[in-house]
Order: structure tokens, then sequence, then C-alpha cells
């Protein structure tokens, strides 16, 4: 297996860094903008080569010193070079000066930007060029991208040209990948030190493009620093399925879901534990309805439970599942799906949670019952695994969603602390909040898998990965979410992203399964940044 980790900063992180490789090691900021102009001429080179024309678009702060260095650069090899700089050259900061000063000594063909007049001259070189460099605003980006910058990128993105954005495509927020007003689409994004939140986090990922990184001359012990919280969610090695295994080996799984009307949400989350690799599946269940799901699935052990008067799971049942769980010794018990708002279902849930002695995943309607009195949560002992969609952790955490949206990774940390808990934020590159704080941002996955049973799916598989010996809860959650995404891509590729379902999802756990046994190396490659 590729030796790979990845961690992910903050914009105020990376700054920190430049400022200690200044103070312990001596690296200023002129050599770290050489090292970034020669990362991007690598990339050039090796993706497109040299043999073009190109057009570096330039703002007038560092990330616009790193694209003249890329213009040097290209310029020394022969090739076809103009620069355009947009706002007023006479405000460079040094090094990004010397970078201008040097241009104009070298004699490439350079014109600045400074109202919509000029912006004619920008529009004719770009139909003629091959190829666009961009640096026009880094990740001292504040507010939105408004004048004279907001009309450069219109032209830019409607320009049909390869295009590649030194450290993050302008107008992307480079703490929580949000578009302020109007960002730079891009082909390649070349970024520096590791990644900031906006490389990583959608839409700012999207906007990148093809993502490599470039270490600069950072040392290791700078870019790998134990403050860094936040990494990307690499496989892990599963465990060896013995020879000798019997179903008892390989997880013995509960699940308290279902009411009436809600027949998926139970199907997926018993079922998928088996798909995932699960030894031994049961699902608690309204009497009336486990006959259809049973009709479905018969490989699943069903346990009926006593209903209210809407078909939900009566609060009577509360010693009957403890005495299942104690009786058939179960691993990990999956609570919520699909259970519905009854408010006596609510209430029971709220107090298995506070009683089961095992891990408890708690998902859908068991994220309602538990906003309720969160103390439930943190009075825990055993592990507590909560999956909330977006509007679910809005729910949790009394938040607006745009308030979260602002700073995702700050609040998911906060109330994984707070809970005790193991968070999984789902969304495009799913957050994955350990109850220390630390977070793993998941990079499996696809629009094709936003449909309802999806994070049923997910609950199941989570639940095998424990049963089939990832024992640290913290790398079964990973790998559950890993593998549930790594199956919809797979569905995807095969069916295509429109039409895939929760049991297209389901059904291509095993050969993601496959995959994670056989081949680790190849989930690197596909889904995480290189390293130039």
């Amino acid at each position: 297996m590729i030796k790979y980790r990845m961690k992910v900063c903050s914009v105020a992180k990376i700054r920190k860094i430049d400022e200690l490789a200044s103070k312990e090691f001596g690296i200023d900021l002129s050599l770290l903008m050489e090292n970034a102009g020669d990362a991007i001429y690598s990339l050039i080179v090796n993706e497109l080569g040299i043999n073009k024309r190109f057009i570096v678009i330039a703002g007038t702060g560092n990330n616009g010193g790193d694209a003249l260095v890329v213009a040097r650069r290209l310029f020394s090899c022969g090739s076809y070079v103009e620069v355009f700089i947009v706002g007023d050259p006479s405000k460079y900061p040094e090094p990004a000066k010397k970078n201008y000063e040097l241009v104009i000594r070298l004699g490439i063909p350079i014109k600045v930007i400074k109202d919509v007049n000029d912006l004619k001259y920008l529009e004719e070189s770009l139909r003629k060029c091959d190829v666009i460099v961009v640096g026009l605003i880094g990740i001292g980006l504040r507010g939105d991208v408004t004048g004279i910058y907001r009309d450069v990128i219109e032209i830019i993105n409607n320009s049909n040209k390869v295009v590649i954005s030194v450290d993050i495509p302008s107008g992307i927020n480079g703490d929580n990948g949000r578009v302020c007003g109007i960002a730079v689409k891009s082909t390649y994004t070349v970024t520096f030190g590791m990644p900031k939140y906006g490389n990583i986090l959608y839409p700012g990922y999207y906007y990148c493009g093809k993502l490599y990184v470039s270490r600069l001359s950072y040392p290791p012990k700078l870019y790998e620093s134990e403050e860094i919280t936040v990494e990307l969610n690499v496989p892990i090695p599963p465990p060896e399925r013995v020879r000798w295994g019997h179903k008892g080996v390989f997880g013995k799984f509960l699940t308290v879901s279902g009411a009436r009307y809600y027949y998926g949400a139970p199907y997926y989350v018993a079922y998928s534990f088996l798909k995932a690799g699960g030894g031994y599946s049961r699902l608690a269940a309204p009497k009336s309805i486990i006959p259809y799901i049973a009709s479905r699935c018969s490989e699943v052990v069903y346990i009926p439970l006593e209903e209210t008067s809407e078909g939900s799971i009566a609060r009577g049942n509360y010693e009957y599942i403890l005495k299942i769980i104690d009786m058939y010794d179960v691993d990990i018990v999956a609570l919520g799906s699909g259970v519905s708002l009854n408010e006596e279902t609510q209430e029971l849930m709220r107090d298995l949670v506070g009683s089961i002695g095992k891990p408890v995943i708690i998902d859908g309607d068991g994220i309602t019952a538990i906003s309720k009195d969160l103390n439930v949560v943190k009075s825990r002992k055993a592990s507590t695994v909560i999956t909330p969609h977006l509007v679910e952790f809005s729910r949790l955490t009394n938040l607006s969603i745009k308030d979260i949206s602002e700073d995702p990774v700050r609040i998911l940390r906060k109330f994984c602390k707070d809970l005790n808990s193991y968070i999984v934020l789902k969304g495009a590159h799913t957050l994955i909040g350990f109850p220390n704080g630390y977070v793993y941002v998941n990079m499996t996955g696809n629009p094709g898998m936003a449909k309802a049973g999806s994070g049923d799916v997910l609950t199941g598989t989570i639940a095998a990965m424990y049963g089939i010996g990832y024992r640290d809860v913290g790398d079964a959650v990973r790998m559950g979410v890993l593998i549930h995404g790594l199956a919809g891509d797979l569905a995807s590729e095969e069916l295509g992203e429109d039409g895939i379902t929760p049991d297209d999802i389901m059904n291509y756990l095993p050969k993601a399964m496959k995959v994670l046994r056989e081949d680790l190396d190849l989930i690197i490659s596909r889904y995480m940044p290189k390293v130039l």
C-alpha cells in the first residue's frame, strides 16, 4: 500500500505555517513563491507541455506573485506568454513586487487591467491562447468578488480554455469552499503546503478541477503537525476475514427501526449490514410491517414489536429490546431509522440511547429524538455515532444551516466534543468528527446518492465495519463512510448517476469491499490529491 496521509488546514493555519517556516527554518516568502511557481510549471510540463500559448492573469497580492513566477519559467523555456495584471501594480508587496519587476525586465508582454475598457485586450488574447494561469485572488479573499475582478473571472469562465488556478480558484472562500459571488472554474489547481478547507469542501472542490498539492519547501514537521486536526479519510486495511469464522465472528447487529408506511429504512439498515460483510443481522420493528420486509429479505432475523395506534414502535417494548441485546450479546445497535415522529416512540428512542451499554448508531428520526434532550447522549459510557444530514445537524445544534455552512469544520468539532460522540455530517465530501475533535473528510461518493434511503444503507455499512473487525469505533465509522461512497461510485459508473437507488448502492457494497481488500492503492490514486 502507498503510504499516504494528507492533512487539511484553515487559512489561519497555513499563514501560521508560513510564519513558522520563516522564524524556525529561515524559509522566507521569496523562496516559497519561487517553489510555488516551479510547482505549477512542473504541472504544465507533465500534463500539457510547454509548446503552447499561455496567458497569465495575476492580481496584486502574493497569489499574483506566484503566477508571475510561472510566467518567468514558461518564458525562459521558450513558451509564448502574455501577462495581464488586474489592479494597481504599485501595490505589490515583496517578493511579488520583485517578480513583477523581473517580468518587465525580461520583456514579457504585460498589460495592466484597471477598468472595463481594458477588458477587450484580455478577451482578444484569450481567444488566441491555449492555457490560462490564474493567480487573481488567493486565500486572502474577503467578501464577494465584485467590480473588475468579477468581470475578469466571467471572461475566464466563458473562454473554454484550459485553466490552471494558483493555490485556490479565485473567488472560493479558503475556509469553507463557498463561492463568493463568482469563482474561476479550473481545469487544474495546485495548492501549496496542504489543501485548505476551501480546496476540499464543495463547491470549492468542484471549482478546483483536478487538485494537486505541492509541499514547497515546508519541512514535514510543519504540515504533519499534531496541531492540525483535519485530514482526508484514506483507506485503512481491513481485518482478515478468518477462514474458520462463523456468523457471530463477523458481528451481531440489532437495528430498532421502522413504522407504518416506513418499510424502506429498516430494510436498508438491516440488509446493508450483511451486504457489507456483517455476520448476523436482527431487525426489531413494528409487527405489522415485518411480513412485508421479510418477503424482500429472508436473510435477516426479525423481532416483532408492539405498536402504537399510529403503527410506530410502542414505548412498552423498552425492557424487551434491552433483553434482546443482552440475550444475544449484540455487538452494535442502530436506532431511529424510519421510526416516525410519534411522541411515544421518540421517548422510547431517548430511553434506549441512555440505557444501551453497547456502541449505538443514531440516525433519522432518532436524531430528532435526541435533539430534544442531548443529555441522554452526553451521559453515555459506550461509543455513540450520530449520522445527520445538514438539516438534522441544524436541528441537533440549534444553529441555522447558513451558520453551519460558513464554518462547518469548527462547528462539527465543537459538537463532537460537547456530545462525546462521533458525528457523520452527511453530504458531498462527508465530514467525520471524532469525540476528541479530530475531523476526517471523506472523498468518495457522488450526487446520484442523494436519495431517500441512502443514509440507511450507510448506517448498516458502518455497523458492518465494526462487525467485521474494525473494533476501534472511529475506524469503523471512517471505513463505513468510505465504502458506502465507493459503492455509490461503482454503481454510478455502471448505471449512471441519475438512476442509482439505495438498492444499487447496497448491491455494490460487496464489490466495494473487494476493492478495499485487494487494491487500496486504487482508492488512493483515484480519490486523493496527487503530491507534486
